[in-house]
């Protein structure tokens, strides 16, 4: 299969993915822990992926969340678009097909992501906002492993 069909069906799962999540993420509440699986599908599909498709795929996710959630649009394009990158650019670093790497992935990349994103948009409380951060990370690090199942089928689906 071609780099370009692989990358059009991940772009497509992600895609899925941010529609149920925008549809139901707050039913998926823990604790008042809320998880981000758009987020998530962003970190694990650009393990597939080389850095230049990755920020893509994250500026396609940034753009999506800012437009939905109408606040702090730029800095949701931004952290999501290095993020995507980041994550492409191990691309030969680490061994990417492997279910506890995009657990990983997903729990380390939630707390970069979180923290970049508190640079460019400070929240007025900062120990809730940690606590918070640290317990969305380990949830999308939970549901990151049937995020990965789905978006390797997606990937390497054959026809």
């Amino acid at each position: 299969m071609s780099s370009g069909i692989r990358t059009g069906r991940l772009a497509l799962a992600v895609l899925f993915i941010f529609v149920l999540h925008a549809a139901f993420a707050g039913l998926l509440v823990i604790y008042r822990v809320h998880p981000n699986a758009a987020l998530t599908a962003l970190l694990i599909s650009c393990l597939f992926v080389d850095a230049a498709t990755g920020a893509w795929l994250g500026l396609m996710i940034g753009l999506l969340e800012g437009s939905w959630l109408a606040s702090y649009s730029g800095s949701f394009m931004v952290t999501r678009t290095i993020a995507g990158w980041a994550v492409g650019a191990l691309e030969y670093r680490i061994f990417r097909d492997n279910p506890l790497v995009a657990m990983g992935v997903a729990v380390v990349g939630t707390l970069l992501v979180e923290c970049c994103f508190f640079l460019f948009a400070p929240q007025p409380h900062i120990l809730r906002w940690f606590f918070r951060t640290i317990w969305q990370s380990v949830y999308n690090g939970l549901l990151g492993l049937p995020i990965y199942y789905f978006l390797r089928r997606a990937a390497f689906a054959r026809r």
